[in-house]
């Protein structure tokens, strides 16, 4: 499935400002409300995330979720990289 436009360039900004967010304090989710699971791998089109990430969001420690985020970050390095 081909979209027309990726929301990776607001998932990038968003990316930046959770990086200013202190350690300890929870971050922002990474949703774009661009809810597509990719056919050939587990990741969402709009977030980049895991389906097991994206469940277990609101339950995720400040670091578990700034996990979530470091691997959202390099995703959105390599989707750059690659185009759409």
């Amino acid at each position: 499935m081909t979209l027309p436009t990726t929301p990776w360039h607001a998932l990038h900004k968003r990316w930046q400002q959770v990086q200013q967010t202190p350690a300890d304090q929870g971050c922002a989710s990474p949703c774009m409300s661009v809810c597509v699971m990719k056919d050939d791998v587990d990741e969402c089109w709009g977030c980049l995330r895991s389906l097991q990430d994206i469940a277990r969001w609101a339950a995720y420690s400040p670091p578990q979720q700034r996990q979530v985020w470091l691997r959202v970050g390099e995703r959105i390095d390599q989707h750059f990289q690659q185009g759409p």
